[in-house]
Formats: C-alpha cells, structure tokens, sequence
C-alpha cells in the first residue's frame, strides 16, 4: 500500500509557485497536488501542530472565527477545521486539471487524515508550552494505529516541514517500518524540494515566483530491513517478549505474545491522562503531564502487534501458547526472522536437535521411552541424559550465556513430549520467572529510540 506522510508548518504562509517531480510540473501553494498526481498514493496523512490554533494571516485567512479555547479537543478541532479551509480553498480551487481535481476533491472527503501534534512555541495567535518529545511519543502512538499492516511504501515529503518536525517525523517513520519490516517488504522514500526564494519585494519577487520551479528530489529510496525494539518497560513479560524478537527466542516469543486489545488498553489509558493534563486557557496551551519512556517503546509494540496478527491470520497460526510442536515453532521461525538469517539458522537447528533427541528416546529402552510414548510431559535434561547415558549431574541452574545461545531453550527449562511423530516443548511453569529474567538480561541496550 502506498502512503504519503507530508508535516506542515504553517501553510497560511505559502505563496504560489511551480513545483516539479518526475517530469510533472504544476503550480501550487503545496506540493501536495503534485505528489498525488505522481505518486497515485493510497492513504495521505497531514501532520500539524497544535501551534496553528486560531492563526489568522495579514490579508484575514483563513476566514474561520478565532474563539476561546477552554478544552484542548477544540483546540485540535480548531487546527483541522484551519487546514481542512486552506485544502479546500487555497489548494483545491487553483487546480486547473479536472480529473487531479476531482482526485484531490476524494481524498479530502475520504481518504486524507489530519493528525494534529502537541507543538511547544511562543506565537502571537496561541503559546503552548511543553515537553518538545511529547511530539515524537504522540506521532508514534497515533501512526501505530493509522499506518497500514500490509506491504508498503511510504512517502515522507519534507517540502513543507519545519522545526523538529521533519526529524522526529522521520524517527518515528524509521523505528515504526523497522517492525514492519520483519515480515512485510516495507519501501522508504523521503522528499524535499529545492529552498523557496525568500527575500524578494514587489516586481521582482513576482518575476521570480513567476520564473521559478522547484525539483522535488528524492533524498532517501531504501528498502527498510528489520529493526527490533531494544528499550525495555515495567512490565517484566512485555520486556521478555520484546527480547525475544530481538534475540531469537521462539518460545518465549509464543508464551508472552501480548493481546493487542491489553495493550491498547494501556496506551489508551495514559494517553486519557495526557490530554487530561493539558491546562488551555483561552491564548495559552500547558502540559502539566509528559508521556512515558513506556508510552513510547508500547506504542512500538502495539504496531508490531498489529502487522503480526495480519500475518498469523494469512498462516492460521494461534499464539500466545503454552505450548508448541517442533513444526509450528519452525514455521514461527521461518515467519518472524525470514529476513534475519543467522537467527532463523541458529533458532532451526537448536529445534532440530531437540527433536532428533527426543526421537531417539522413543526407540530407546527405559522409563523415559515409556512417558514420552504415554505423550507425558518429560524434562528435557532428563531426555538428554537418557541418551547420553552419562551419570554426570547438570545443575539445574542456567547460565544466561546458554540460554541467549541456545535460542531460549535450555534443557533444565523446557519439557518435551512425542505426539503424532513430532516432539512438543513447553517451559516449566515453576520457572517462569527465571526466564523472563535471562530474556530481560538479553537486551542492555536502552535507550530513546
């Protein structure tokens, strides 16, 4: 799906003048008409900041009330009321092309979406005061719920962005695509154009605006490889899952998958309180409140949980489980870290080994033969004992190093049963806490990404 993400500044600004991508040209105050004729894209999001509220330029425009804010809601309503007038009557009426007009018509009836962002700043029309990420934790939350979970390519044009916009923006994009990464083909272009000429009066400026195209160039056209979360979160069994995505554990992965409505639940939770804590009084905005380290890396989280379950449907594969075959866990593997060689190849073998003991044991004489026969429940070392035949005690403690090593099943961690010519694993319930600790201790990375 094709997905054009373009931060505004303050459109109220823009003066008229030739924009060119790709052999199109077309004169506009936005390079938003041409894109869409270009890039034919699906989705549009606008991205703007709440700094717009009640913004009127020298000549009155746009022509919308100023008002009193007491609410933030209205302050968020206010600036998508501002740009919604500014596509309808500066963009919309200057396009000449019929069809391209009929287009842009659809899109800002249907599929355009105008996300409005906590801005900081000091302004005539409103002052908004503010922890500066704020930005960067609101803009993950809300595009984990609006970009899409199939293939992609997203466009970020930066033709119009200012401040940290753009750079938060793009951190955002970066991190997000990552996870989507891992199973989707995810393509990433940005744009920006040539600089507007600025210091030009009267009938050279005209001549000059007259005169001028700007290129839209592509500044960045990659692939996006996988990327995984590396910050951890108070809750000790979110950590353990992110670790496992990270570092290759497919077990840990199916037993502390998180349900999407709970963390939903959390985000949402937080977020109420944020909006609840933003004090508005008529020309002033304040957040007495800052969004979380964990409001961050959850709403990562929340994306990466959507685009899985899209993929898990396509597989009919149902995780969380307890419990899982050696096929399913491979076929996992081969799901989650395709893209990821060396974790596929290592996680696959250590699968492997474990079932081609646990297969031996079958047709071995011996209580362990019998159990497993039965379908019972068996703990792994004493299956690798059994066929060892080695009297030498393994301690029951697990080095962190071997558990990392061994994809997250160490033998005095897991059981194992044969069933239907296939071996099931499972943790030990008892133990639970142990593994999440050595998943948790895989990941010393921290940070605000």
């Amino acid at each position: 799906m094709k997905v054009l993400i373009v931060p505004w500044g303050n459109p109220f600004q823009w003066e008229p003048i030739t924009y060119e991508f790709e052999g199109i040209k077309l004169k506009n105050k936005s390079s938003l008409p041409l894109l869409i004729e270009a890039l034919k894209p699906e989705k549009i999001i606008i991205i703007a900041l709440d700094t717009l509220a009640n913004f009127r330029n020298r000549d009155g425009k746009p022509e919308i009330e100023l008002k009193n804010f007491s609410e933030y809601l209205d302050v968020k309503e206010d600036v998508k009321d501002r740009i919604k007038w500014f596509l309808k009557k500066e963009i919309l009426e200057n396009i000449l092309d019929p069809e391209l007009k009929q287009e842009f018509s659809r899109f800002i009836n249907e599929e355009l979406k105008i996300i409005v962002v906590p801005g900081v700043g000091i302004f005539p029309n409103i002052a908004v005061e503010g922890e500066m990420l704020d930005f960067y934790y609101y803009i993950l939350y809300k595009l984990a719920r609006e970009l899409p979970v199939d293939d992609l390519e997203v466009y970020l044009d930066l033709t119009h962005g200012i401040n940290f916009m753009p750079t938060l923006i793009y951190r955002a994009l970066n991190n997000l695509l990552g996870l989507a990464a891992f199973v989707r083909n995810v393509r990433f272009v940005v744009l920006n154009s040539e600089p507007f000429p600025q210091g030009f009066i009267g009938e050279e400026k005209a001549k000059v605006l007259r005169e001028t195209v700007l290129h839209i160039r592509k500044v960045e056209d990659r692939n996006i490889h996988p990327k995984p979360i590396y910050s951890k979160v108070n809750n000790e069994k979110l950590t353990a899952f992110i670790a496992s995505l990270a570092n290759g554990f497919p077990l840990v992965f199916a037993k502390f998958y998180p349900k999407i409505n709970e963390l939903e639940s959390v985000l949402d939770d937080e977020f109420q309180e944020f909006l609840k804590n933003i004090e508005v009084k008529e020309k002033k905005i304040k957040r007495n409140k800052n969004l979380s380290d964990d409001f961050k890396t959850i709403s990562k989280l929340f994306y990466l949980i959507r685009i899985l379950n899209s993929i898990f449907d396509e597989f009919s594969i149902n995780i969380p489980k307890d419990e899982l075959s050696a096929r399913e866990l491979k076929s996992l593997v081969g799901i989650i870290f395709k893209k990821i060689r060396r974790l596929e190849m290592f996680t696959k073998r250590d699968i492997d080994i474990i079932k081609k003991f646990v297969k031996r044991a079958t047709k071995k004489e011996g209580e362990i033969r019998e159990s497993l026969l039965r379908g019972e429940r068996v703990k792994y070392l004493e299956v690798f004992n059994f066929i060892k035949d080695t009297t030498d005690d393994v301690k029951e403690s697990v080095d962190p190093r071997n558990f990392i090593a061994h994809s997250g099943l160490a033998m005095t961690l897991i059981y194992v049963k044969w069933s239907g010519n296939d071996v099931f694993l499972s943790y030990d319930e008892n133990r639970l806490q142990e593994i999440i600790k050595y998943s948790i201790e895989s990941i010393k990375i921290e940070g605000r990404s």
